[in-house]
């Protein structure tokens, strides 16, 4: 009878480490597929954050940066003013939209715009056109746009007096449709989500 029950305790204590055996087997297995769901989501994550990266840096690589100033010459008898558009970033500007407004009124061409700061002259100069072109970076090269430059000193003093009254707007994209808008005589260019044109009245020259 003892033989028999020393027996059937050894089964019981087989039978129990077979049981932990396998609890610290499944547990095991828990374990190592946590972990391996914790590098698989880190994995990812950091394949997430290089994407992501990348794409920052191909867009900083071609980001257009555009200014609008003047170049102007206030010497008595020898005056001169250009309005001028410079792109100083390091990609190219699509320019989708141009506004030119005197006292908040926009205007379609120069010869409007100079009807109302000099109605008593007829306009004449050399001027470039902007909307829809893609202007270059100034990289390494010169790429600046002279929107209008008068070809006198009487018309030149009309500019350079109306300048504080004139605004001048661009919209303008990058080659991956990230859009700004800049006015004239300020270095902060505004993050829109695009270039709008509908129901405003666009500059045409």
């Amino acid at each position: 009878m003892d033989n028999e029950e020393t027996g059937i305790g050894a089964q019981l204590r087989q039978a129990a480490t077979r049981v932990r055996f396998s609890e610290i087997g499944s547990f095991a297995a828990l374990a190592f597929s946590l972990l391996a769901l914790v590098t698989s989501a880190y994995q990812t994550r950091l394949m997430q954050a290089q994407t992501e990266l990348m794409q920052t840096q191909a867009r900083a690589s071609v980001w257009p940066y555009v200014t609008i100033g003047k170049n102007e010459d206030s010497t008595p008898g020898r005056e001169a003013f250009a309005w001028r558009v410079d792109n100083n970033g390091v990609g190219p500007a699509k320019i989708e939209s141009v506004r030119v407004l005197v006292d908040g009124q926009p205007y379609r061409d120069w010869k409007e715009v100079f009807a109302k700061i000099a109605p008593d002259q007829e306009f004449h100069g050399q001027t470039s056109s902007l909307n829809g072109i893609v202007l270059p970076p100034s990289t390494n090269r010169e790429t600046v746009v002279e929107m209008v430059k008068p070809n006198t000193p009487e018309r030149a003093r009309a500019f350079q007096t109306a300048a504080p009254r004139t605004t001048i707007e661009v919209c303008y994209c990058s080659v991956y449709d990230e859009c700004w808008l800049v006015r004239s005589l300020q270095t902060e260019n505004k993050p829109v989500p695009r270039c709008e044109t509908k129901d405003s009245v666009q500059f045409e020259q």
